[in-house]
């Protein structure tokens, strides 16, 4: 018989953790499902865990390409008709495939169903909850100005992500997003009210956004809007506040990391899109050590 749902864990280097998580997908009230798990080039003791365990699974080991690759990997592998993606860091909640089931199970057209997460600390102690608003029906609008859909606690009818195209390998970080922004255009999502998954805080994925992630999250809004029929459903105020806010944000890390160029690029379109009064005081600040510190180069090269 056909396995209805396909609990999907791509993984590197979190043995401990990924024994955590196997725990709560186990522990679900839903029974009629697989787990496969994609260990994306671990050199810790993952493997060993995992045949230990005892955990009817299937376990596939590949070299470091990606989180993207791992997640393609993963639909390719699934032999169900859903894919549930879990983080092997995260925990699902007992509940949640069968609430997501029950939403699938009752609609009539193709849907994607998430939820909303408590945040758990390293030990799993609940130190909060996700209070973005949540929207169900054609998201795109509010997708794009907000990421509120996550990978985790997500149930996806497989042949929905193998005719959007799958995750964007070439991506760094976003892939997901990304994709989720192009789904969106084509399917309706439903949000359910109370949380699928816990989300683990710890210091392995605790850090303050590089300069790079914020470029990167730019340019998929960019290429969403410009190049991929954001255009059509966005309106342009809505997209240009977007665009100009993250441009902002990259443009304060481009300053932080000290790519001057880059900041004053970054912030000079942000202005442009949306004049907003904290663009603007970064930009003239910018320019002003940019300035500053041309000078100084000048006076000491002076010639003697």
């Amino acid at each position: 018989m056909k396995t209805k749902v396909s609990i999907c864990i791509p993984t590197y280097n979190r043995a401990t953790l990924l024994h955590h998580t196997l725990e709560s997908v186990f522990a679900q009230t839903y029974k009629d499902f697989e787990v496969v798990i994609v260990d994306d080039g671990s050199t810790d003791s993952t493997g060993k865990m995992l045949k230990e365990s005892g955990y009817p699974i299937r376990y596939y080991w590949q070299e470091n390409t990606g989180d993207a690759a791992s997640r393609n990997r993963l639909v390719e592998l699934a032999r169900g008709q859903f894919i549930v993606f879990v983080d092997s860091d995260d925990l699902l909640m007992p509940d949640a495939i069968a609430r997501m089931m029950q939403v699938v199970q009752t609609t009539s057209d193709d849907v994607i169903v998430y939820g909303p997460y408590l945040r758990i600390d390293a030990e799993g102690n609940v130190i909060g909850k996700c209070k973005r608003r949540l929207h169900s029906g054609c998201i795109t609008k509010h997708l794009f100005n907000d990421i509120f859909v996550h990978t985790c606690g997500s149930m996806f009818p497989k042949k929905l992500l193998e005719r959007s195209g799958g995750f964007d390998e070439s991506l760094s970080v976003c892939s997901d997003y990304q994709l989720w922004l192009q789904m969106s255009l084509n399917y309706r999502f439903i949000a359910l009210t109370e949380p699928t998954f816990k989300r683990r805080r710890h210091s392995g994925n605790i850090s303050q956004r590089s300069f790079e992630t914020r470029l990167v999250e730019l340019q998929v809004l960019e290429n969403f809007y410009y190049e991929g029929r954001g255009k059509d459903v966005i309106p342009r105020n809505l997209a240009m506040k977007r665009l100009s806010c993250e441009g902002y944000r990259a443009g304060r890390s481009a300053l932080r990391e000290g790519l001057l160029e880059d900041a004053i690029k970054l912030l000079t379109q942000a202005c442009k899109r949306r004049l907003g009064l904290k663009p603007l005081i970064w930009l003239t600040m910018v320019r002003l050590k940019s300035l500053l510190k041309s000078t100084n180069q000048s006076i000491y090269n002076l010639p003697e």
